[in-house]
C-alpha cells in the first residue's frame, strides 16, 4: 500500500485557502524507550476532538487549545466527537480515532504495563502554533509526567 499523499491532498482540497505553513522540527523532541513496552504505561492522545457527554464540548472553529481527559474506563457509548472537521464528526467507530476499547484488550492481554488513566484529546486543526508549543504541549506534558507516563500513543486526526 502506498503511503497517503498527505500534503498535496491538504493543498488540493484547500486551494482556495492561503497554504498552510508546515512545520519543520530542525531537532527531534523524541527518545528511545528505556524499557519493553509491556512494562510501559501508555499514555492515549488523539486529536480527534472527543469527549464525555459530561464535558464541555470543543470549540468548533478552529485553534481550540483545550483538552480533555477521559477515563480509561469511560463506556464509548458516552463519548462524543466536537471537531471542525467533517470527516472527523462523521466517524462512526470512535476506536479508529481514541482507540480505547484496542487500548483496554492490550492491557488485559499484557501486550502494554498498563493504559494511563486518564487518556487526552483535543481538536486537531490547530492553526497557532506558537500558542500550541508554548501553551496547551507544554501543560499536556507536565499532566504526563505528573502521571509516571512511560510513552504516549499519539493519534493525528
Amino acid at each position: 500500500m502506498a503511503p497517503v499523499a498527505y500534503i498535496e491532498q491538504i493543498r488540493r482540497l484547500y486551494a482556495n485557502e492561503p497554504p498552510y505553513q508546515w512545520t519543520v522540527n530542525l531537532t527531534s523532541p523524541w527518545i528511545s524507550m528505556v524499557k519493553p513496552v509491556r512494562e510501559c504505561r501508555i499514555a492515549l492522545i488523539s486529536s480527534g476532538g472527543i469527549y464525555h457527554k459530561s464535558q464541555e464540548p470543543f470549540n468548533p472553529v478552529k485553534n481550540d487549545l483545550t483538552f480533555r481527559e477521559i477515563p480509561k474506563t469511560a463506556d464509548l457509548a458516552d463519548l462524543r466527537i466536537s471537531h471542525y472537521s467533517k470527516n472527523a464528526r462523521d466517524v462512526k467507530d470512535l476506536n479508529t480515532i481514541f482507540p480505547l476499547d484496542r487500548f483496554r484488550e492490550l492491557e488485559t492481554q499484557g501486550h502494554i504495563g498498563e493504559l494511563a488513566s486518564p487518556a487526552f484529546t483535543f481538536m486537531g486543526r490547530i492553526f497557532t502554533r506558537t500558542r500550541l508549543q508554548k501553551e496547551m504541549a507544554p501543560h499536556l506534558i507536565g499532566r504526563l509526567r505528573e502521571m509516571g507516563v512511560d510513552a504516549a500513543f499519539m493519534v493525528p486526526v
